[in-house]
This record gives C-alpha cells, structure tokens and sequence, in this order.
C-alpha cells in the first residue's frame, strides 16, 4: 500500500518542507523515498519513489538538474525533495521550477537537516499502512474462505462482498452470462444492467450491454479492468474482475456504476471474493462430475437396455428425479461436423468453440422443452444429446406420431431462433407408454438419425413413422440377397459411365426425384434443355424402355438401398 505526498507533507520532518512547483501532482502515491547525490542516479530512478537530494553533485549544472526532472517523470517517479540549498548549490533555479510546474511533478525545498527526519517518519508510514493492508486481505480471505468450507455458496459470497465494498456485484458465467447479483443492505438504486437482467429472465448475455471487445479481454487477458459508459463525458464506469483458477476463466464479477475507481481496499476484497467464487466452482464442479458420471451410466444403461429388471430401473430411475410412472418420447439430437459452419461461428464470435457451442444448444434444448410446456430430461449419452420427454398423460396411439413430429419441429425452431443456421440432425423414436421400452424408443430413434444422415442434408427432423418406408428398405438390405441391387439395376447406365465418363445414373436419378419434369431436372442439373434430352435418349437405348412408362420402383428401391448402405 502506499500514501500520497500531500500526505506525507503531515509526517515527520517533511511539515517544514515547502512546496515550491508541481502542485497539481500532490495527489500521487509513494512507495518509497530514495536518496540520489550521484550524477548518474538516473539508472536507480523507481516508480512511484519520492526522491531526496542536495544537488551536490549537479550544483553546477542547471541543464542536468533539468535533465533530472525529465528523468524521474519518465520513470513514474513522484517527485523530488531538495535539501538545505542554500548550503550546496546557493539558490535553487526559477528555471528548474518552471520545469517542475510544467511537468507537474511536485519540487519540495527542506531546511537544513537530516535525511533520516524525512525517510523515516515517511517509510514507517508506508510500512504501516502495508502491515494493515496485509491484515485486512488476510482477514477477508480469510472470511470468503470460511464461507465456502461452511458449505455455503455464490449467494452469500456475494452477500458478504457487496457488504465490504459497499456496492452492487452481479456475477456472469464463463458464457458471459448474467446468473446472480446481490445489493448492499439499504441500497434503493438499481442499476440499469441489473434492471434489464430482471426483465429479461433467468440468463442475461453480457453482450447485450457490453462490447464484444471488453468481453473477449476478459476472457483472455484475464485481468481487471475499468469500462466507461458512452464516452469519456460519461458520469459512470463498471469494474469487471475475472474469476479465475489456474488458466481457467470461470466468470466475472460486475461493480457497475461506480463515480470512480475502487479504493485499493475494496479492490483487495474483490479478489478475495474472485479467488473464493473459483474455489466455490472448484468445489460444485468435482460434485457434480461426480454425480454427472453416476447418473449418465444410469441413462447409458437404460437406453441401451442393460437394466433387465424393472424394478431396478424404477429404483434407480427415482435417484435421479426421473419420474418413473409416465410415459416417453425419445429424441436425439446431434450437431452436424460441417466446418463452413464453425469456420463462420468462431469468425463472428472470438473464442467460440465446439464444447460451448454444445453447451449453449444444451441450455436452449431444456429452454425448448419448458417452452413446449413439456417435462423430460436431456441428457448428454451415448454421443449424442437426448430428450427423453415424459408426461403423466398417456397419449392415444393415433395421435402420437402427431404429437413427437410437432414437438420435435417445435423444438428446432426455439433452437435456430437462438442459432441461426445451426447444422442439426433431429430423430424421435415411437411413443413409449412403459419405463422399460425407453430402450425400444432410443434404438427407433437412432436407426431414424442414422438413415437420415444418409438421405438428407442437415435439418432434418424425422420421427420413426414417417421413416417406416425406409427402415423396411434397410432391413431388406441387410439379407443376404441384396448388396448387389444397385449394380443389377443400374448395370448398363453405370457401364457407360465408366467407360465415356458420363452421368447418365446421376440423371436418370434426379429425373425420377424430379418428378419426370425435364424443365425441373435441367434446372437442379445445370443443363440445357438439349444435353437433357440427349442424356435421356441414351438411357431409354441402353435400358431399352421408354422412360415414360418406366417402372421407377426398382429404381428407387435400387438408389435407396445405396444411400443406406453406404
């Protein structure tokens, strides 16, 4: 800690000094007070040192005299003391005083005595107001400590840290999102960040009110800092304090609207408080590994069927707040690997990466769900995320397949409102009216993902009946007669081919999707009308069958069975 050399000018010896330039850095904090009585005391220059000398050694020399003032300033020196001139140098210069003023370092002129009646008195000052600093962050460390050994979280650390500054503290996550605040007690003024978070809900992105700039700072430089509202005119600025453990960003503490930088002590139980929220994170996050592990290997298990006794999969079910007495829906939901995707996410937000982007999705699918007015879980198993939806209700058979289909489109929505254009696969298996048939629901929908990908671009959102074509033609491709479908069919088409680099299957295929329109086909194909005609021409010869009257069956049963198997 430090004083200021208007307080000094109260201690010791220094009473009798005389303030003779440099009025306008009184204010500045010392550190230490320093002798210099060489000509190259330049090299020993420190910041933030009060500097003692007689000049001796420059009496002569009014040019290195100035040249010593333009020293100490450079190096963040807060001033200079002279001592007894009229005894080494005769008078002190009106010039080296004008160059005091103008560079506003403060010129003190001492009588005659001894440097020990100024360095001490001063430097015990100094050392004290250190021993009391030391003191008060050993105690509230101390404090904040206690407060998470106790067992007791964010809330009352928050609590205890708006007491000792005596200021509001928001705390946001390592998504730079709003989670908690706390006021001082009495306080009526509610700032306007903390008004908006009110407003808007559970989770406030920083970003709303805040540069990005600022924001990716924090979470890269990991160091405090001061932001002014609007403009340097502004009558306010935030405090922003990282929360951090090791390398590891885990938040920011928020002082808003202060009229001015907060006083050293208040900085001190700041970073009490920072090192006590990481500690408090630390700690909840080894917990719910813990539990994070135990209840995926119950959801692990259960999808995959490993709990053969239902008994056991309703005991176990309860542990973990699953209702076991509804009935389900099983949804899977996977992000596509599309890197023009990432590449375009991490240009618009630095710092982006996979494992937020999944945690954000995994935040706005339980936004869906309650959204939908649904209740369920969502889980991350298996490599995928699922939503096993669940409700005391039991849904009519008939109406089921409605039902997941609207949900699971419903659910896409509320996602790329929040992320547009986010690449998704979505599948639902059939209705589940039993606990033990969750297995059942899960294999539907991952044969329903694992055909989708095959068949269509991501955005898809599929349930199992609407796939139910499909399943029946992987199935059927699966027996022993099959693999070689798409080369009997196709035979003659895929010969040419090969042998004139053609592509006369890839448009015999587009023509069937097309509907048999030939306008439609062209277009999707990038041809003239003409190249179109030709192609087709040759196909109707090599399969010797008029295409409009083509049996398309085998053709798509053909062109199915490749794009599954594949």
């Amino acid at each position: 800690m430090s004083i200021t050399i208007r307080d000094a000018l109260k201690i010791g010896g220094l009473v009798n000094a005389i303030v003779l330039a440099g009025e306008a850095g009184l204010d500045k904090e010392i550190r230490t007070v320093d002798i210099i009585d060489v000509p190259d005391a330049a090299i020993w220059f420190r910041k933030d040192s009060l500097l003692s000398t007689t000049f001796y050694a420059l009496k002569d020399n009014i040019e290195a005299q100035l040249n010593m003032l333009e020293d100490i300033k450079s190096c963040g020196g807060a001033g200079l003391i002279i001592f007894s001139p009229e005894r080494y140098i005769s008078h002190i210069d009106e010039r080296l005083v004008n160059k005091a003023n103008d560079l506003k370092l403060p010129l003190l002129q001492m009588p005659d005595c001894s440097y020990i009646d100024v360095i001490v008195p001063v430097m015990s000052q100094i050392l004290d107001k250190q021993v009391r600093a030391l003191e008060y962050a050993h105690e509230v460390h101390s404090m904040m400590t206690d407060i998470v050994l106790k067992g007791k979280g964010l809330k009352e650390l928050l609590a205890t840290l708006t007491v000792l500054i005596e200021k509001p503290v928001l705390m946001a996550d390592n998504e730079q999102l709003l989670i908690d605040a706390a006021s001082p007690p009495g306080s009526s003024e509610t700032p306007p960040i903390l008004k908006q978070w009110q407003k808007s809900g559970k989770h406030f992105p920083l970003a709303d009110f805040y540069p990005g700039g600022l924001l990716n700072d924090l979470v890269y430089k990991k160091k405090p800092v001061y932001y002014q509202h609007g403009s340097a005119e502004a009558d306010y600025i935030d405090f922003f304090f990282p929360v951090v453990a090791g390398e590891d960003f885990y938040g920011t503490l928020i002082v808003p609207d202060l009229s001015e930088e907060l006083e050293k002590a208040k900085t001190v139980a700041m970073e009490a408080g920072a090192m006590a929220i990481a500690l408090d994170i630390l700690k909840k996050k080894a917990i719910k590994e813990a539990e994070r592990k135990n209840e995926l290997d119950f959801y692990n298990e259960l999808l995959l069927g490993n709990i053969k006794n239902r008994e056991t999969i309703i005991s176990q079910a309860r542990q973990f707040g699953f209702d076991p007495s509804s009935s389900y829906f099983v949804v899977l939901v996977e992000l596509s690997k599309e890197s023009i995707y990432y590449n375009n996410l991490a240009a618009k937000n630095p710092g982006m990466n996979r494992e937020k982007l999944e945690k954000r999705l995994f935040r706005l699918l339980h936004y869906a769900l309650e959204k939908e007015g649904e209740e369920g879980v969502v889980v991350e198993a298996l490599g995928s995320m699922v939503i096993i939806v669940h409700s005391s209700i039991k849904v009519e058979e008939k109406d089921a397949s409605d039902h997941v289909k609207k949900l699971v489109q419903n659910v896409r929505q509320t996602v790329e409102a929040r992320m547009e254009n986010i690449p998704l696969y979505i599948a639902a298996g059939e209705y589940c009216d039993s606990i033990d048939r969750i297995n059942a629901g899960y294999l539907e929908a991952w044969e329903t993902l694992d055909v989708g990908k095959k068949l269509f671009h991501p955005g898809f959102s599929l349930t199992y009946s609407e796939m139910a074509p499909y399943h029946m033609v992987k199935r059927f491709i699966t027996s022993a007669e099959t693999p070689g479908l798409y080369n009997k069919i196709y035979e003659p088409l895929l010969q040419y081919d090969r042998e004139k680099g053609g592509e006369l299957v890839c448009t015999l295929e587009t023509y069937i999707e097309c509907n048999f329109s030939r306008t439609k086909t062209a277009d999707k194909m990038h041809l003239h009308r003409n190249s179109l005609n030709y192609r087709l021409q040759k196909i109707s010869e090599l399969l010797d069958r008029d295409l409009e009257t083509l049996d398309t069956f085998p053709l798509l049963l053909a062109s199915i069975s490749r794009k599954i198997s594949s």
